[in-house]
This record gives C-alpha cells, structure tokens and sequence, in this order.
C-alpha cells in the first residue's frame, strides 16, 4: 500500500468514480485459516460461500476491511452507508453481531477491524491501553520542515468527546507523533492517541486542509493484503496472537 501522491483513495483499483458508496461492483479477498493466502495467489469467492468462513482458533469473528471514502462506522442500520450495510454489499455475511473497533471518519478510507469480541475494544481503546494507528496523508499544498517537526513533537488542538453522555472540550497538545514526509504535500504519520478527528485538525492548526486521509496500519495490523477498497479478510494467525495477547 505504497502512497502514490495524487492518488484518489475514494476510488478503487480500476473502477469508475462512484456516485454513490453502494455502487461498487468488484470481487472481494477473503481467507480462511484452513485456506492460507499468499500475496501472489488470492482466492475469489461467490456471495453464498462467505456465510461458511469463520476464525478457526476463536469463537469470535475478526476481519480486517479496506472501509471505502463515504461509509459511515456506526452500526445503526437507519442510517444511509452504515458500515454493516457496506460489509453485506462486500460479501461479509457474519453469523454473529459484529460492529468496528474504533472509527474513521466517513470522508477517511482504509483499514478497520470489525469484530463480534466485545473485549476488544476495551482492550485497545482505552486509556493507555491506545494502540498506534498509521496514516497516509496528502494536503493542500507544500509541507513546510518545521510543521514537519509540529506535529513530531505535538500540536495545541481543541477536541470534544462523550464522558457520562456529556460533551466535554479538550484543549491540549497531541502526543508526539511519528512522521515521515513521502512527498512535496504528503506524508505518513503514526499517532499514539484517538482524539476526534485527530490528524486533521492538526494539520488545520497549521494552517493546511488534508485532502486525503487513509489508514494502513492499526495496532501493528497493516492494511495487506486487501488490494482495494470493500476488500475484507480475516485475520491470519499472526495477527490473531497480537489479539490475544492485548485481550489477555
């Protein structure tokens, strides 16, 4: 998943541009424990085969989707693009209630965990329990180095989140950040915390607008081997140990 700057992420491989999320017509990656995949050999699958495919080492479901530019990460199914609508249109038929792990924002694409393990999140998500998340990113115009060394070592931002069902504000630098530049207005940063809407509003902040955000990695889980967007798979037996091992 190398950057390509001036690439459209809100586009999968060799389709048009949708006029809507639901428009996409592709072939889906998936992988069974019992089947594994290799990156030069992917199976493809019809939609009545997926319903078959389950983690083998747990009784829970764990995949990882390439969430497309456009879809929601809620699981409220009132709501138009909800993810759980978009993973059916992918071909993922779970036989258990399933919801993400963490979000993207609509307008971000790329890697999410979706999961019926309700420790997860717990897990990953909370307190100093965060996992690392990297990001691809492109802005409005050229980079400046010491912007560069702004958001390494943190940026004063206003966030709000949900405490007790109240909105509460948060103004206070990020955490220092990992950041590569990998081109004239983009580059690759990893951050250590999940405050709304994060990277953007650090970039803002100094004075750019992201005009393209895609995660390729989360808690040391990368985006391959999906290829496109509304590409899932489960998660091979490596990725399961690091699942085991933050659960435990």
């Amino acid at each position: 998943q190398g950057f390509n700057d001036g690439a459209d992420f809100s586009q999968g491989k060799g389709k048009k541009k949708r006029e809507s999320v639901g428009s996409r017509n592709h072939h889906t990656i998936i992988r069974t424990l019992d089947d594994p995949l290799d990156d030069t050999q992917k199976s493809e699958h019809t939609n009545k085969d997926r319903n078959s495919n389950k983690n083998q080492i747990t009784n829970y479901q764990y995949i990882k989707y390439w969430k497309p530019q456009g879809v929601i990460c809620t699981t409220d199914r009132s709501i138009r693009h909800n993810i759980l609508e978009e993973l059916e249109y992918d071909g993922y038929f779970p036989p258990h209630r399933v919801f993400p792990v963490g979000r993207l924002d609509k307008d971000t694409s790329g890697l999410i965990l979706i999961t019926s393990d309700g420790r997860l999140p717990n897990s990953v998500l909370r307190g100093q329990a965060k996992q690392p998340k990297t990001y691809q990113v492109k802005v409005d115009k050229k980079l400046r180095l010491d912007d560069l060394d702004h958001l390494r070592n943190g940026v004063v931002i206003t966030t709000y989140a949900q405490r007790d069902k109240q909105k509460k504000m948060l103004t206070a630098p990020t955490l220092p950040s990992i950041v590569q530049q990998t081109g004239i207005n983009s580059l690759e940063i990893t951050i250590f915390e999940g405050r709304n809407r994060q990277i953007r509003k650090m970039l803002e902040a100094l004075g750019y607008t992201v005009v393209m955000l895609h995660r390729v990695e989360f808690m040391k889980i990368a985006l391959k081997p999906l290829e496109k967007e509304g590409d899932w798979v489960e998660l091979n037996l490596e990725e399961m140990r690091m699942i085991d091992e933050l659960i435990a």
